[in-house]
Formats: structure tokens, sequence, C-alpha cells
């Protein structure tokens, strides 16, 4: 099945007249018959009823119709959007991220990236960072930001650290942790501070079947309060502001909240936020990817949360 089938059986459902569709397709008749015949032939369908004096569409022909029509859209649609990117030189930047919460660091840095270049064309993918990462070895993505997967190894990705990342305890203010730590002029909590109150726990689920289930906890968890488990630093963020407990929020997602404490966690691990991305993409010095690892080292620091720095 081919285009110019496609446009001699649309036009002709149009017209229910050979002579007119040729003259419209800038065609001869008897090769709009070839084509006619050609795409039935590969449907294994006829597609119009034809007698010397009419032509007119099949049942098949009328269901097939929509279809067709929508085939030829899609091909010049594709044809002229391929055609616009390359007369303007546009470049796809293919981001993949594991949180919603990741989308205003990621446009500090693009903003910095767009600024110096409009024909460049992000596209983010959200998803679990092991499947980013999967797609980044494939060549699906460009680059994913986050935390780093200590799990991960690939000979031709590299990890690209842009600062040293550590919980901190996000809270309502009018929460108890927090009226306590304003009360005693903490600006911090350890986890014997938290200890007596509901913690709202996000966790991927990858790590929930390996994790939480065989009794093995990443963040000190006390198992004798009611906590609540979610699957993302999103759902944990909204049920801490919605009163439903603290949350322990790596902190270049912790985005500050007029209605929310952002305490640090004293005891807190430390992990690598950064950048993965395929080595040899580091080779050409012009390119969007080098460009946007650049603009991220300049301005994590000054990027994360005001409140958290």
């Amino acid at each position: 099945m081919n285009t110019q089938q496609l446009e001699c059986f649309t036009t002709l459902a149009k017209t229910l007249n050979y002579a007119k569709t040729a003259e419209q397709l800038s065609m001869s008749q008897p090769a709009v018959s070839r084509q006619i015949q050609s795409l039935e032939t590969e449907l294994g369908a006829q597609l119009f009823n034809r007698t010397t004096r009419s032509v007119a569409l099949t049942q098949v022909g009328f269901q097939f119709l929509p279809d067709a029509q929508q085939m030829l859209g899609l091909y010049y649609h594709s044809m002229e959007w391929i055609s616009t990117f390359h007369k303007h030189k546009r470049t796809v930047l293919r981001i993949g991220y594991a949180d919603s919460h990741a989308n205003w660091f990621i446009s500090k840095i693009l903003s910095k990236v767009l600024a110096d270049n409009e024909n460049i064309v992000p596209e983010l993918t959200l998803d679990q960072t092991d499947a980013n990462l999967h797609r980044l070895t494939i060549s699906q993505l460009d680059l994913v930001v986050g935390i780093k997967d200590a799990k991960f190894t690939a000979e031709d990705i590299v990890f690209q650290k842009l600062h040293d990342d550590a919980f901190v305890c996000v809270v309502r203010k009018n929460h108890s942790l927090a009226l306590a730590c304003k009360k005693g002029r903490r600006k911090s909590v350890s986890s014997e501070d938290m200890w007596p109150h509901r913690q709202v726990i996000a966790i991927p689920p990858y790590l929930l079947k390996h994790v939480f289930s065989r009794g093995h906890h990443i963040v000190p968890v006390n198992d004798e309060l009611d906590n609540i488990l979610c699957a993302t630093t999103s759902e944990a963020y909204n049920l801490a502001l919605a009163g439903a407990g603290f949350a322990l929020i790596p902190k270049h997602l912790a985005l500050p909240h007029k209605e929310l404490a952002f305490l640090p966690w004293t005891e807190s691990p430390h992990a690598p936020m950064g950048i993965y991305y395929r080595q040899q993409s580091n080779i050409d010095k012009n390119s969007a990817i080098y460009k946007f690892i650049c603009l991220a080292k300049d301005c994590v620091a000054t990027a994360l949360p005001c409140s958290m720095q």
C-alpha cells in the first residue's frame, strides 16, 4: 500500500468519476484505474462497484475510506513536520526523570539552554530511574536526571555528579513535630525527634518489593505507627501538605511552600545527584547534551530551593 494508491482511492471516493479523479491528480485515467486495482488486489476486497455509467463505493470501500484518509493525513503531517524540522535545524533533547518534582530543576537548566538556542526541542520522559536508564542505553533518551543508581553499570554510560543530596523532613508548620522544633528553636530534626510521628514514605515500586516486604528499611521507620506508603516524592509531598504526617524527601525535590516546614535530617545519608549520559555525547562541545550538562553544573547551587541551601 502506498500514498499514490490512497490518493487515487480517496479522490475517486469523492468524485465517483475516473476522468475528474485523473484531472485532479494530474494522471491518466488508465493510471488511476491501475492504482485502484492494485490496491484492491493488495487488500483482497473490491472497493468500488463499476458500471459503464456509474462508480459507487462498496460497503468495504465505505468503511475503509476514513482509515485511508487518516493514513494520508498522518503521512503529510509527518512530511511537513520533518521538512520544518530540517529547515530550522531543530535538535531534539530527550531527558528522562523519575519524579514530577524534578521538573522545576530541569526547567531552570533548560531555560538557559533555550536562551542560547531556540531550535532545541526538549522531550521529557517521566518514569522509574531504572526504566529511563534502559532507554538511555538503547539511545531512546539523551540524558537521565536524578539520584545515582548504585546497582546500574554500563561501560558507555557516564554519571556526572552535580552535588551530594540528603533527605529533609517535610511537614506542615502546624504539625506537632514542626511546632516542637519551633519551640525548641531547632532548625533540624533527628531520628529520635521523628520517631513518635506518623511518616509518609515514598519508595519506588521496584524497591517496595525488595526492601519493605523483607522487613528492611531505607529510612528509619517506626513500624508501630500507621505509616503511609506511596510510590513517588510528589505523592509524599502532597500528603505531608495535607497533614497526613511528615515525609523525608531528597533535597533537590523539596519544593518550598508557605504552609510547610523544611527541616534537615541530621543523620541523613548522602547520595550523589546528577546526570547520566552516553560517553560519546560529550565529544561534541556544541551539542545540546553538552550544553545542558555544563549549565547544570553552573546553576545547581542557585537552582536548589533557597530554603534548602
